[in-house]
């Protein structure tokens, strides 16, 4: 067994599927499907169900996962440390929602850097599943997430910067622009322009109408705060974002909701798999928020 078999097995255990785990690893399904079997025939188990719509994990399997995980950022501190120690190039990847406005990164990045001159920093924008997912898969070293309470998973380290409520976003010729708050009955049967179904960022919406019973009006799916501000700049519904984001977003009228839902956002990082690099980057991040 080596490190690309345990690689290997994480990304099919993780996407659930072989195909796709097998175009994210960019080798073909046959020799994805090959190297996993080769593993179990070594361990004596089997991983994973198999059928033809997805794979699940054998209680074998997610035993596996579980200790695969601890290998993985065993190796990936033992890398950054030594690496860091001996003044060769370390990497530090950021995953970011796209509406952080509020912490600036790059100030972050740059204290960081001048401390330590050889980081290869990335800082790529996603949504908060996905950081989620690329933090507890080794693939994202920091990321900062925007969640509803109690939406953030117990395993992980977590640092919260700031919390806020959601808003409506209008352009100046709506109704509601002269208003000076609403409330989620005012939204009923109204069309709005929202995050993707299934995203977290929906999550925090779709429960605060399910909790109001306030029936939604018809949405407009969008993958970012740009797209969903410029559904909305051109009359196609009104827009739900975290109030903080008026500030980069003058050309709508932001109108608070008293009824909305609110988000934290946080730093954070997966113990099995942070540096002290990560950990000092998160440091920096949060020093922002010091009142």
């Amino acid at each position: 067994m080596d490190l690309r078999h345990i690689r290997y097995a994480l990304a099919v255990a993780e996407d659930r599927h072989f195909s796709r785990a097998a175009s994210r690893l960019h080798i073909s399904q046959s020799a994805l499907s090959a190297q996993i079997r080769d593993l179990e025939r070594e361990l004596g188990v089997e991983l994973f169900h198999r059928n033809s719509r997805n794979v699940g994990l054998t209680s074998a399997g997610e035993v596996f996962v579980a200790r695969a995980r601890d290998v993985l950022g065993a190796v990936s501190r033992l890398v950054s440390d030594v690496s860091e120690e001996g003044g060769e190039q370390v990497r530090l990847t950021v995953g970011t929602i796209t509406s952080a406005g509020r912490v600036d990164i790059g100030r972050a990045l740059a204290a960081l850097t001048h401390r330590h001159p050889t980081i290869n920093a990335t800082v790529r924008p996603y949504g908060s599943e996905v950081v989620i997912e690329g933090v507890r898969s080794g693939a994202i070293d920091v990321g900062i997430v925007g969640l509803a309470p109690g939406r953030l998973p117990k395993t992980f380290s977590a640092v919260p910067l700031w919390s806020e409520s959601t808003a409506a976003f209008v352009p100046v010729s709506h109704r509601f622009s002269a208003v000076a708050s609403i409330r989620l009955e005012d939204l009923r049967g109204v069309p709005l322009v929202d995050f993707a179904s299934g995203s977290e960022a929906r999550v925090q919406t779709d429960q605060a109408f399910a909790e109001s019973q306030v029936l939604r009006g018809r949405t407009y799916e969008a993958n970012s705060v740009d797209l969903i501000c410029s559904l909305t700049a051109n009359g196609l519904g009104v827009g739900l974002l975290p109030q903080s984001m008026s500030v980069e977003h003058p050309e709508l009228v932001c109108i608070p909701i008293a009824d909305a839902p609110h988000r934290v956002v946080h730093a954070i990082t997966d113990p099995a798999h942070s540096s002290s690099l990560a950990r000092e980057f998160v440091a920096l991040l949060a020093d922002q928020f010091v009142t």
